[in-house]
């Protein structure tokens, strides 16, 4: 997802608009007041609310009313409950590859996954946006995306958890396949160590280190890359060094990745 400044095309309409703040997600470019309203925001003032910004600062304000006036020209109506949301549904089916679940499902598994509730998501997008004016203003440094202490990093016990859960569950669905055929033949009962095949969970902790390939967060069947390296604990400096070390996967072209990678 990119909250991004573009030229105005209709700058003559608003005086000082020659910016406007325009966001691509869910694989469509849509106007930024259009997506808040899809969250759930009800007002303009509510917006500005939640992008927390200073107003008083004529370039803003005029990012932000030729921003409105973007949004009104794409969607007449947008602020009507739920006309803007149908907008967004119908840019996401006009699309080349449409997703295969309903809009309101994808909206909640891929716009900002790790946030629940689109009060959360709303408040969050305001955040994005207040960084992006204060950085186009001057009163904020713009990040750099290449420094990894601008990167979200999953760590192993985030990813031991979500993997460990995944085998623990896929054991205990072949452990309940297995009495219940004991049951429905009218057979006695094992001890229930007799059922639990403790080598899914082994085996797959094996692959996951071996590979580096770990369970998706919220996807049951997409594995996420990940970095598996060895840690040498022969003395306290040569440990520090191994743990300092970081790589991230860059395409042959040179083009780095996501800044919030992974």
């Amino acid at each position: 997802m990119h909250v991004k400044l573009v030229e105005n095309q209709k700058a003559e309409n608003i005086k000082g608009g020659e910016k406007l703040i325009r966001v691509y997600c869910l694989m469509v470019e849509v106007p930024i007041w259009i997506l808040f309203f899809a969250l759930g925001v009800r007002s303009d003032k509510e917006v500005v609310d939640l992008i927390d910004c200073n107003i008083d600062d004529g370039r803003i304000s005029n990012i932000l009313f030729a921003s409105i006036h973007d949004a009104d020209e794409n969607c007449d109506g947008f602020r009507v409950n739920g006309k803007a949301f149908d907008e967004i549904d119908r840019l996401i089916r006009e699309c080349k590859f449409p997703p295969a679940e309903s809009t309101r499902e994808f909206i909640d598994n891929n716009l900002f996954p790790s946030l629940f509730g689109t009060k959360r998501k709303a408040r969050f997008l305001g955040y994005m946006v207040k960084c992006l004016l204060q950085a186009f203003s001057g009163r904020r440094k713009c990040d750099n995306r290449d420094d990894f202490r601008n990167k979200r990093l999953e760590l192993a016990d985030e990813l031991l958890e979500r993997e460990l859960r995944v085998h623990m569950r896929h054991a205990e669905k072949r452990m309940v396949k297995a009495m219940q055929r004991d049951l429905y033949g009218d057979r006695e009962l094992y001890p229930l160590d007799h059922y639990l095949d403790a080598s899914i969970v082994t085996n797959g902790l094996t692959r996951a280190f071996s590979t580096g390939a770990w369970a998706h967060p919220f996807r049951k069947t997409d594995r996420v890359s990940g970095v598996v390296a060895n840690l040498r604990r022969t003395n306290p400096l040569q440990t520090t060094c191994d743990m300092r070390k970081t790589r991230q996967q860059v395409s042959y072209t040179g083009k780095v990745g996501d800044a919030r990678y992974p």
